[in-house]
């Protein structure tokens, strides 16, 4: 470690501390110290430069990286000489980019957890810049969470999500410094913020285990009606509520009078109009959740909790299709049209299942424009939709699915604003407190956002609850454990926060969807976290399901089910039969292809079954093995691995009740995802799609020929002792 002592570096750090470059990673005050610290200088290991298109150091101290084609670069410093000074929480450095880098992402490793994606945090990215320009990230939260600064310990630098292969990045003057005084400002706001977000949290928390003395005991939804029946107990004057999605229930003082429905009988059965304008938007009420308040002079009391209507009271629109039972475990994940090849690969394959990835804000806006040009009336406001883009990019997919008797379940992901067709409907949709994930969060908080939304949602169940183009199965947005990079409402927000606003997205899915296709099912998508969260600032699975299943017992159970991600650790390695981060506990770190058994026994457990009684069946809806990383060539070695992987995840997979299908991600290998993790190579003129040995393998898997392909290939013994072992699993 090198203490900054050199004056022409020196210069340019005193530029670094009057800069107040802001971040997005909200850290906490420093301690005074006795004397300033003096900012410690980073180096760039360049001898560890796999993950760039190339590494240099320059003559004059700076450093030169030239991007890959691919999703995922990333740099390394060297270890850290000595011990941190405590106040040096803030990473700085001048650069020059010939391109945007669209996010970075600090991991703070020591050879004790090195590799383990939990230690990291997201920063913010960089605009285009040919002159040196500073750029500083605030990362003291991070450093004392994660125990970071000792002697010895480095950090990964991640350069973006998205590049242009070739792109040129320098950068200069690498240090760790103390805070100046507007960063030191902005610390101590977010530090007295922070203190209000766990308040809030927590009061979520006590109303979702709060006891109660009055109840909702039902609500139906008719054509025109909404029937809200229930109970209160007491002395005084009681009045039934409309808690619409823009209503935040856990933070009423006083309940607005448009939304009161008097009560003069203990046990009541109120009929109310369905359709209703709120604010001049027109509303329906079948996305509302209803509560009983006693009326107070300062201050309306909850006195039950909020009730959502129930799934099998909810009027259908159209003739109802039936359930489609899967055929066969075995799916495809990112259905896209591909010519005949897709309705071959189906065949081929035997395929009984697959996802197919819907971002409405592609073709749907405010404004009619040269693509979007098909009116959809929803509620009183006209939308305009790019019906070319659709009939292109999903019809045929799910035509060709729909012909083969196939279950597809479409993945919902909402666009950030600047991507959309429509950047004022994005805006519209759009979190208030999106901070630049990779989607975010759709807007719950105002009439006008729920009701695009809600536009969006209708269109979408509408379209795709017919026989030959069916959406069976939604998945309601992506990894949503991993929120604030996938599904985005601003950063550190608390796990109950944030799952009280996913069920208000999920709920307008669910009950828009029921009334098109009662026999659909929804889906919470899940990283390959378990206890231990798969990303830095990310959330533990068994937290958001444990807040799944309070949401359904205190606000009335509807039927979701995981769509777990079951990658292994290092998602390259085909050798998952080798995982050494996961166990066969309900305490595991990770689920992945080697311990599923622990999702199996999740959903047997009662506590977590619909009802208490009907077992929410898992999709791995996208999940694979890899062979190899996206800048390896193909080698012989990693092909048979993953194809022994393949064969030793479907045993797995065949023998678990609890698993109805694995959608494989992905059809073909794609270089974006950094690991090649497809059953076909690339499909480009090199490689031109070719089947991977893999592909034989998951051919092979539940046919009669089975048993004999694969032990012909040799994946029995490759896989050794665990090949076809059921464990059980222990608390």
């Amino acid at each position: 470690m090198v203490k900054i002592k050199n004056a022409a570096v020196a210069a340019v750090v005193s530029i670094f501390m009057a800069s107040g470059c802001e971040t997005d990673v909200p850290v906490k005050s420093p301690e005074t110290p006795d004397q300033e610290a003096l900012p410690v200088e980073l180096k760039i290991d360049v001898t560890n430069d796999g993950h760039v298109g190339s590494l240099s150091e320059e003559e004059d101290g700076s450093y030169t990286i030239v991007l890959p084609d691919n999703a995922d670069p990333y740099i390394y410093t060297l270890p850290l000489e000595e011990n941190l000074d405590i106040e040096n929480t803030v990473l700085a450095f001048e650069y020059q980019a010939e391109d945007p880098v669209d996010k970075m992402e600090v991991f703070f490793w020591n050879d004790g957890n090195k590799y383990d994606a939990a230690y990291a945090t997201f920063i913010a990215g960089a605009e285009a810049v040919d002159e040196w320009t500073p750029y500083s990230a605030r990362l003291k939260n991070q450093i004392e969470k994660f125990y970071w600064g000792n002697s010895g310990d480095y950090l990964r630098l991640d350069l973006g999500e998205t590049n242009r292969n070739g792109s040129i990045l320098r950068i200069r003057n690498i240090v760790l410094r103390p805070m100046n005084e507007e960063e030191q400002a902005a610390q101590d706001e977010e530090d007295a913020l922070a203190g209000d977000k766990l308040a809030y949290a927590q009061s979520i928390e006590d109303y979702l285990d709060g006891s109660y003395p009055c109840s909702v005991t039902g609500v139906e939804v008719t054509a025109d009606r909404i029937i809200v029946s229930g109970t209160y107990t007491g002395d005084g004057e009681f009045f039934l509520a409309d808690i619409p999605p823009f209503v935040d229930i856990h933070g009423l003082d006083k309940v607005d009078a448009v939304y009161r429905t008097g009560l003069s009988s203990p046990s009541f059965t109120v009929s109310l109009d369905r359709y209703v304008s709120y604010s001049g938007v027109q509303y329906d009420r079948l996305l509302s959740k209803w509560a009983v308040f006693g009326e107070d002079t300062e201050k309306d009391i909850l006195v039950s909790h909020a009730r959502y209507a129930d799934p099998d009271k909810i009027a259908a629109v159209m003739e109802p299709l039936g359930r489609i039972e899967l055929a066969g475990k075995k799916g495809l994940g990112g259905l896209v049209p591909h010519g005949e090849l897709l309705d071959q690969e189906i065949k081929d394959l035997g395929l009984a299942s697959g996802t197919i990835n819907i971002l409405p804000t592609i073709f749907m806006g405010l404004s009619p424009t040269a693509s979007l040009t098909v009116p959809y009336e929803y509620l009183g406001r006209t939308y305009y939709i790019d019906e070319n883009y659709l009939r292109q990019n999903i019809d045929a997919a799910l035509q060709t699915a729909s012909r083969n008797g196939m279950s597809v379940a479409g993945i919902i992901l909402v666009q950030k604003a600047a991507e959309c067709a429509d950047p004022v409907f994005g805006e519209l949709v759009q979190h208030p407190d999106f901070d630049n994930g990779v989607y975010t969060m759709p807007d719950m908080t105002t009439p006008e956002s729920v009701h695009a939304y809600a536009a969006m949602i209708s269109y979408l169940c509408e379209r795709y609850s017919k026989a030959d183009m069916r959406i069976s199965h939604w998945i309601i947005h992506n990894e949503i454990d991993g929120g604030v990079h996938w599904t985005n409402m601003g950063a550190d927000v608390p796990v109950a926060t944030y799952m009280d606003t996913y069920l208000k997205s999920m709920r307008t899915v669910y009950n828009i969807m029921c009334q098109y296709d009662p026999n659909a099912e929804a889906f919470v998508s899940l990283a390959h976290g378990w206890t231990k969260s798969a990303g830095g600032g990310w959330y533990s699975v068994v937290d958001v399901l444990d807040l799944m299943n309070r949401f359904s017992r205190a606000e009335g159970d509807f039927f979701w089910a995981p769509a777990y991600h079951s990658y292994s650790s290092t998602i390259s390695d085909p050798r998952v039969w080798e995982d050494g981060n996961v166990s066969f506990s309900m305490n595991t770190n990770y689920v992945s292809m080697k311990n599923l058994e622990v999702l199996d026994r999740w959903v047997k457990t009662d506590a977590n079954k619909y009802r208490g009684t009907v077992m929410r069946k898992v999709w791995l809806s996208e999940a694979g093995v890899g062979s190899g990383t996206a800048s390896d060539t193909y080698d012989d070695t990693l092909l048979a691995e993953q194809a022994a992987g393949t064969a030793y995840s479907w045993k797995k997979i065949n023998a678990l009740e609890g698993i109805e299908g694995i959608q494989w991600h992905n059809w073909f290998d794609n270089r974006a995802e950094g690991a090649k993790l497809g059953l076909r190579k690339y499909d480009d003129e090199e490689n031109g799609g070719e089947c991977k040995p893999a592909w034989y393998a998951y051919q092979a898997a539940g046919t009669a020929d089975e048993d004999a392909f694969f032990t012909a290939q040799g994946y029995d013994s490759a896989v050794g002792e665990e090949w076809g072992v059921i464990h059980p699993v222990a608390d």
